[in-house]
């Protein structure tokens, strides 16, 4: 562990380098003349070294020489943070995704993206940690928050600081990224009175629902050929099998919550019912690791490699000057994405 004073000297240089005062590429002071200029020991400045160069912002050419960076690693790294942890209740399929775009690279961002999920603000906690090391140090080009209490209460993002954007919802002293979820639900009611005109909508959030029902009318369904089901992951199999189980029945499917695909496909399954041959399914996804693509269904949804780099452009505009940029990410078909589809599995739930 670095000593007090070590510390000390590595802000204090860190400072000089991040402000230009020591420009990139220039020659350091030698050993000696740090050791003079800090009256500390030689051992201290090996230290301070080490931790610098640990950091990305210096380098030597190999004859002890000590020379700033030509370019510093945080100008583009980001840290990525949710105070979720994988796998537990809370956990999403929009989560899910973002992380295994974030940890396969596929971000759509130049630079790096570093994870960190279950931050909760605790002293003890080894994402927080690294967090509060981060805007300690300015060690990164920005960050990009998923919105919850707990990330709204983490103290150390109490003060502006380093160039910040919440992804949904808002955050303060951050940009924001919004999901056009008005839009997505307005493009799916178009596409399936283009293809039916007996339609489920099941979905687990009340709002959504009746969006769409709300639409669906709109578009000419009537009320007597539409069925509007507010049904959550564990009931949506069984009632997608109940949906079949009688003369009348949909001829279409629109399911507004990626998580639950897995068991309405189960469901159709159980009914022996064939998506995209017996029945048209459309289903909400976050691209590019949508559930079900080879299994008859088509699909709607946010790119979350849109989510992010939109997020790092509203960081930019921070640079900039703005200090409370905005952009909404829009639905997308399979062949309206603007980046390629990627050689990788597919999410698992």
């Amino acid at each position: 562990m670095p000593s007090r004073k070590a510390e000390q000297i590595v802000k204090i240089l860190r400072e000089e380098i991040l402000s230009g005062k020591r420009a990139k590429g220039s020659r350091l002071p030698t050993y000696d003349a740090l050791v003079e200029e800090f009256q500390v020991t030689r051992p201290t400045i090996a230290r301070v070294v080490a931790l610098l160069r640990e950091e990305g912002l210096i380098t030597d050419k190999g004859d002890r020489s000590l020379f700033v960076a030509d370019e510093f690693p945080h100008h583009t790294r980001y840290l990525w943070i949710t105070s979720v942890e994988p796998g537990s209740q809370e956990w999403t399929g929009f989560l899910s995704t973002l992380l295994s775009v974030i940890e396969h690279e596929e971000t759509g961002i130049e630079g790096t993206v570093v994870p960190l999920t279950g931050v909760d603000g605790r002293a003890n906690n080894p994402s927080y940690q690294l967090l509060c090391e981060v805007m300690e140090q300015g060690s990164a080009a920005g960050l990009l928050l998923m919105n919850s209490a707990t990330v709204y209460l983490l103290p150390v993002l109490q003060e502006p600081g380093m160039p910040r954007v919440a992804i949904s919802a808002p955050l303060p002293h951050a940009g924001l990224v919004t999901l056009d979820f008005e839009g997505l639900i307005d493009r799916a009611c178009r596409k399936l009175v283009e293809k039916a005109q007996r339609i489920a909508v099941i979905s687990p959030h009340a709002n959504n629902l009746v969006a769409a029902e709300q639409r669906l009318h709109a578009l000419g369904i009537p009320p007597d050929r539409l069925w509007p089901l507010h049904v959550g992951p564990i009931g949506s199999e069984h009632v997608t099998e109940l949906l079949f189980d009688r003369n009348e029945h949909p001829d279409a499917l629109f399911i507004t919550d990626d998580n639950l695909v897995e068991p309405m496909l189960a469901g159709l399954k159980r009914a022996h019912v064939l998506p995209g041959e017996d029945v048209y399914v459309l289903a909400h996804c976050n691209w590019p690791r949508p559930y079900g693509l080879n299994a008859g269904i088509e699909h709607i949804g946010f790119d979350v490699r849109e989510v992010l780099t939109s997020g790092k452009q509203l960081i930019d505009a921070q640079r900039a000057g703005d200090p409370a940029p905005t952009a909404k990410v829009s639905a997308r078909f399979l062949d309206e994405l603007v980046l390629p589809m990627p050689d990788a599995p597919a999410r698992s739930q």
